[in-house]
């Protein structure tokens, strides 16, 4: 019977029969369901089902019937949810599947578990698990039918697998064809999640197990090695990265690195705890090839895993050294991770090794850097920079060569210090080594102009620039830079540049060198309006004849513009105004035509002002401008407005109302005489601006002997020098001061003129109170005293000395503090044993003796200073020692370097000129002694050949001019022409008497026919080094050259050489010695003429004239002279008794020295409390003749201070004329009269003349 045949027998007969209700299952009660399933089944058992047996029989147990079960039937049974509870339950069952049957058992299960959805309990299927292992031979099944395992039975029975279980199948299945073995993990990974994490972490190492070993990565294939690790662990735990390098094989490394994408690297990284060690990360990209792609254009890690990996390529990228790399390092693949940069990153040492084009770069990106998020700032990378470019071997700067062409560019500053280079200072700029390559190059200039950088180091950079390359134009400078240019780099301009230049100059610039003014003006060939536009205050540089040959059409076109300008040289004011005026363009005769002048007001003459009404002066003073351009004027032109204002009201109260506060010093003091007490009037005469003698209402014991004492002290103490207050007290003021305060509160040191301290008699300052004194004394300005008392200087020291326990010759730093002022006349023993300190001390000195320079020298040599050794000395200690320079010698100078010594003495001369710190003569030696070491010797055939360059019309503008040329190379280096047109300049510049003799020699060239009034006003010293014979060729025909020439500023002249002067301007039709002429002389150069000469003086000239020194005259002249004075001031009735007025006496103060005794006799009763100095000043005939109680009378209060100054000459032969007696009724301590016991006789035979001899105060006189 076939099987189908079987079946339909079971189905259509024998279970519809056991199916019947009469027939029940044909189930006996005590028969047992084996014995049942046989009776009622026999051999047609295996086409029914569990089911069905339980159906026809209710009692039925399976457990009894498993040896009767087919496998269909234990098939079913163990799928039957709920019979297989246990493992012993499974293990019983199986007891009945043959091992024959095994695959075809567990292949229908899995089936049928598969197509019902029951899933086996836990221990159910661990327990199946363990019977597949035990007893299907997997280990040995071939590949095929272990595939048909894995694909299609296992599944059923892998969840919730054991580490046992696994390790078990692992062990089948890790050896086989790696498809099957990743279908293997394919299928664990398809019930990972019902997995105990010891299972997963098992599966993790078996795979990874699997994959090192003999054959490590044995089914790796041609694909992403990141792809073959993520299919072989699939859910089971990603390797770290640690364990994801160790896994490759060494020799595959570069294969498989290649073999992974740059998204897959960071897929890697951010897998969560996939950086196990962070050091891994630079092992990853120091193999990975693709990481530039991989920076560039996957997003950034986590902070510290992107700074991580930033610091692994890090020493990468420093090294790089092709520029197209570098560019692409920076520029693209480094973009997000910059950001990321600390100072760990930017450290010196970490930059050392950098190469230069890897730096360079940095340094780029470090510019536009933010640095707000960051920890480190700007100044530590340019720390980084500058040890970085310290390091080079020699002193080629680092990274410049010039025969590599990645290393060749002079744009060093802008590659390698950028934005930085307002960190850098002078010495970091000279570490760097020889920069001259790229001082001119226009990226560093650039840079330069945008960056703040110190003063010393642009100052340096463009000195350095223009020493290299003299003839760099300030075309291609920027702003900052123009500002410090020197006069050559501004030649050589187009009339367009020039415009443009000038105007940045004038905009940009505080203080315009002249030679740069005179450069920019040289530009200007031909003027034009827009070309002196252009100029506006460089104007002052313009030449004579430019300025002539500009015609008057122009000039007046430009007005506007050239009346603006200051600091005109008076050669081209008077040029500008000649040639407007000769051209008649313009006139000047209204308030407009002066005030339209400007600054331009210096260069009119003053015969022309002598032809305006003082009432047009008077409406133009009305401009405050105007006042001060006045002001800035020649002195004969202020003193020729001011007559023409005085002649419309002379009345003391109109003068000082009209006359402006800046030129009152010029009012003649005979119109001061009636100047209204009221507070109005001296609220108006306190503004202005006063000469001492004017001041006949000032402080003198002649003028204040009717105020109480307490008035007096008031004005005492209001003379008290204050803050910016320029108040100059005389010798005369301050011993008069001295005899009301020694009355009052001596000790009040503070509250009086600290002068008035000089003249103190120390014996009657309380010794507790000495330091105080001098203290206040040593603030003191000891230029008052006169040449008779100069000796009480040592006797100040000698007190000071003693009070402030000084022994020997050192003085300590607070000593030299309190001595102040009188460290001025310490000797060199002193300067050289004192604290260095005495340096200090020594800087605001009028002068200094040869002793004391050489000491000062030996203690700056000494290097205890706080200057330093000389070998560290520079531009900056030259600057720290101002004024010192002044007086150094070579001994100094030659510690110094070329450069440093230029460029400082190019600022100090110029400072010393424009703020009339020193003399000329005093700049003058300095040069001598600054170029005594460089001076070069020039051998006898070039003496007449220019050898150092022409002097052009900018060098004659610089305050260095004439310092490099020599005396020949002055003569053959500077042009007649040169002189001609720039004459002021070069004769405000030169002051030694060989080159001024030069300047006239070449002036006699040019002007053969004689020197005219307009060269001769601005000759200035020069004309001291002319011989009587140029004299006798000059054109002295106006009051404002002789003023010009008699200028004392200039120099003192020869006696012969005043009179050729004045004999040249008095042969001129109309001209005579009025006061204007007078006030010109002055009275050393009137004490020259002759006495034929002053007796033609008027008395109004005298009368309007400045108080005249006669000091130097003889006495012939001195009687001829207060003559005139007399008569000038209406004293000629003190012939008679009459007392003479306080004013008077001040007006003829200065004119007393002619006095005969009967005139000074006059002044007895007239209380003028005369001062010694003024006593001092008569005729020695006079004062012999007057006996102590005649001079008693004429001193008034101050016969005191004939003790004070009894060591003079005059007062010595007054004392020994004198009986002793009369001497000792004054009281002050006179001795050397004559013994009153002499006889009568001897005194006559001693005496020669009565006019020679005082009679005696105790016989009467007729």
């Amino acid at each position: 019977m076939s099987t189908d045949t079987q079946a339909n027998v079971y189905v259509d007969f024998i279970k519809v029969f056991l199916s019947q209700n009469s027939t029940a299952g044909c189930v006996n009660v005590s028969q047992s369901s084996s014995d049942w399933l046989i009776s009622s089944f026999g051999r047609f058992s295996v086409f029914t089902t569990v089911t069905d047996l339980q159906t026809l029989n209710s009692n039925f147990n399976v457990l009894d019937t498993l040896s009767l079960l087919s496998l269909r039937q234990l098939v079913e049974l163990s799928s039957t949810p709920g019979f297989l509870s246990s493992a012993a339950a499974v293990d019983n069952l199986l007891l009945y599947v043959p091992d024959a049957q095994i695959t075809a058992f567990f292949s229908s299960l899995s089936f049928t578990l598969q197509t019902q959805g029951v899933v086996l309990p836990s221990p159910v299927q661990e327990a199946v698990l363990q019977q597949v292992f035990d007893r299907a031979n997997l280990t040995t099944l071939p590949d095929a039918d272990l595939q048909i395992w894995i694909l299609n039975i296992l599944p059923s029975f892998i969840a919730n697998i054991t580490v046992q279980h696994v390790t078990s199948y692992f062990s089948i299945v890790q050896q086989r064809p790696c498809p099957i073995s990743q279908q293997a993990v394919q299928l664990l990974n398809s019930s990972s999640s019902t997995f105990q994490p010891e299972t997963q972490d098992q599966i993790y190492q078996l795979i990874l197990g699997s994959l090192t070993g003999p054959a490590p990565l044995r089914c790796y294939g041609n694909q992403s090695y990141y792809a073959f690790l993520s299919s072989s662990f699939m859910s089971f735990q990603f390797p770290n990265l640690t364990t994801f390098l160790s896994l490759m094989p060494p020799a595959r490394v570069p294969e498989l690195m290649e073999s992974v994408s740059p998204a897959e690297v960071s897929s890697l990284l951010n897998r969560p705890n996939a950086v196990d060690d962070v050091t891994q990360i630079c092992q990853l990209f120091r193999n990975y090839p693709k990481t530039p792609q991989y920076l560039q254009t996957e997003p950034l890690l986590p902070v510290g895993l992107a700074r991580q990996v930033l610091s692994c390529v890090w020493p990468q990228v420093l090294k790089v050294d092709v520029q197209s790399e570098v560019n692409q390092w920076f520029d693209h693949r480094l973009v997000q991770y910059l950001p990321l940069l600390t100072s760990q990153f930017i450290a010196p040492d970490v930059m050392l090794n950098t190469s230069c084009l890897s730096f360079k770069k940095f340094v780029s990106a470090m510019a536009t850097y933010n640095y707000t998020a960051v920890e480190f700032s700007q100044s530590d990378i340019y720390n980084t920079i500058l040890v970085y470019l310290n390091t080079s071997s020699d002193s080629t700067p680092k990274c410049y060569n010039t025969s590599n062409p990645d290393l060749s560019s002079t744009a060093w500053f802008a590659d390698y210090i950028s934005d930085f280079l307002s960190f850098v200072t002078l010495d970091d700029l000279l570490q760097f080594g020889s920069i001259q390559p790229f001082l001119v190059n226009l990226e560093n200039l650039q840079l330069f102009g945008q960056t703040s950088v110190p003063d010393e180091v642009l100052e340096y950079y463009v000195s350095l620039l223009f020493e290299m390359n003299p003839s760099f134009s300030a075309y291609y400078l920027p702003l900052k830079f123009l500002c410090l240019a020197p006069a050559s780099s501004f030649l050589q301009l187009s009339l367009e540049q020039m415009k443009n230049i000038s105007s940045s100059v004038h905009q940009n610039c505080i203080d315009i060198l002249p030679e740069v003014s005179a450069a920019l003006a040289s530009n200007a060939e031909v003027l034009t309006v827009d070309a002196i536009v252009a100029l506006g205050q460089s104007s002052t540089g313009l030449s004579t004849a430019q300025i002539s040959g500009a015609g008057g059409n122009l000039l007046l076109n430009t007005l506007s513009v050239l009346s603006l300008v200051q600091d005109w040289n008076l050669d081209q004011a008077m040029m500008i105004i000649q040639t407007l005026l000769s051209s008649g363009v313009y006139q000047i005769n209204s308030v407009a035509s002066l005030q339209n002048l400007g600054s331009l007001i210096i260069g009119v003459q003053s015969s022309i002002f002598n032809l305006i009404s003082g009432n047009i002066f008077l409406e133009a003073m009305k401009s405050e401008q105007f006042v001060t351009n006045v002001a800035r004027a020649p002195v004969i032109i202020q003193q020729t407005i001011v007559s023409q204002i005085i002649a419309v009201n002379s009345s003391s109260d109109a003068v000082i109302t009209n006359v402006p506060d800046l030129m009152a010093t010029e009012i003649p003091r005979v119109f001061l005489l009636d100047v209204p007490q009221s507070s109005s009037a001296a609220q108006t005469v306190n503004r202005k601006k006063w000469k001492h003698e004017q001041v006949l209402q000032g402080f003198t014991c002649s003028r204040i002997q009717s105020f109480s004492t307490s008035k007096v002290m008031s004005l005492i103490r209001g003379c008290r020098r204050r803050v910016n207050q320029t108040l100059v007290l005389q010798e005369s003021q301050l011993t008069c001061m001295y005899h009301f305060i020694k009355s009052a509160d001596l000790a009040a040191f503070s509250q009086y003129p600290t002068e008035v301290l000089i003249y103190y008699n120390y014996s009657m300052v309380d010794r507790s109170l000495c330091r105080s004194y001098f203290s206040s004394l040593g603030t003191a300005n000891f230029s008052v005293l006169s040449s008779t008392l100069s000796s009480n200087k040592q006797t100040l020291f000698n007190n000071a000395r003693d009070c402030l326990g000084i022994s020997g010759f050192r003085i300590s730093r607070d000593q030299l503090d309190v001595l102040g002022s009188m460290c001025c006349f310490l000797s060199g023993e002193y300067i050289q044993s004192s604290d260095p300190y005495v340096l200090e001390k020594l800087k605001p000195c009028v002068d200094l003796s040869a002793q004391q320079i050489s000491a000062l020298e030996s203690v700056l040599l000494g290097g205890n200073t706080s200057y330093g050794p000389s070998d560290s000395w520079n531009r900056t200690t030259l600057d720290s020692l101002d004024p010192l320079p002044l007086y150094l010698t070579t001994n100094i100078w030659s510690k110094f370097t070329q450069d440093n010594k230029q460029r400082f003495l190019k600022t100090f001369i110029r400072d010393l000129r424009k703020n009339d710190k020193a003399s000329e003569m005093k700049i003058l030696n300095m040069m001598n002694e600054v170029n005594k070491i460089s001076r070069v010797k020039i051998k006898r055939s070039a003496e007449t050949a220019c050898t150092v360059g022409q002097i052009l019309q900018a060098q004659v503008y610089s305050d260095m001019f004439p310092f490099a040329y020599n005396v020949p190379q002055f003569n053959a280096c500077l042009s007649v022409q040169t002189l001609k047109d720039n004459l002021e300049a070069v004769t405000d510049r030169v002051y030694d008497r060989s080159y001024q003799r030069i300047i006239l020699d070449k002036l006699n060239q040019a002007y053969p026919g004689g020197l005219s009034d307009e060269v001769l006003q601005v000759l200035g010293s020069a004309s001291r080094a002319a011989t009587p014979d140029d004299v006798r060729k000059w054109n002295v025909t106006k009051i404002d050259t002789l003023s010009s020439l008699m200028n004392q500023r200039n120099g003192d002249w020869d006696a012969e050489m005043v009179q050729l002067l004045v004999s040249k301007y008095l042969s001129v039709n109309g001209n005579a010695l009025g006061s204007n002429e007078l006030n010109a002389l002055g009275g050393t150069n009137l004490c020259a003429l002759n006495t034929s000469v002053l007796i033609n003086i008027r008395a109004a000239s005298v009368e309007r004239a400045s108080a005249l020194s006669l000091t130097s005259c003889s006495s012939e002249k001195k009687s001829i002279l207060f003559s005139i004075a007399q008569n000038a001031f209406n004293a000629t009735n003190t012939r008679s008794a009459n007392p003479v007025s306080i004013a008077t006496y001040q007006l003829l103060q200065n004119y007393l020295g002619g006095a005969d005794a009967t005139f000074i006799r006059t002044l007895l009763n007239s209380s003028v409390n005369m001062d010694v100095l003024t006593f001092m000043s008569l005729k020695q005939s006079v004062i012999n003749v007057l006996i102590v109680p005649e001079v008693k009378s004429l001193l008034g209060v101050n016969v005191a201070d004939l003790k004070r100054y009894e060591s003079a000459a005059q007062i010595q032969e007054w004392i020994r004329l004198q009986l002793q007696v009369d001497l000792d009724t004054l009281q002050i301590g006179l001795t050397g009269g004559r013994n009153s016991t002499l006889t009568e006789s001897t005194v006559s035979t001693t005496t020669t003349a009565s006019s020679t001899k005082a009679p005696s105060a105790q016989t009467s006189t007729t």
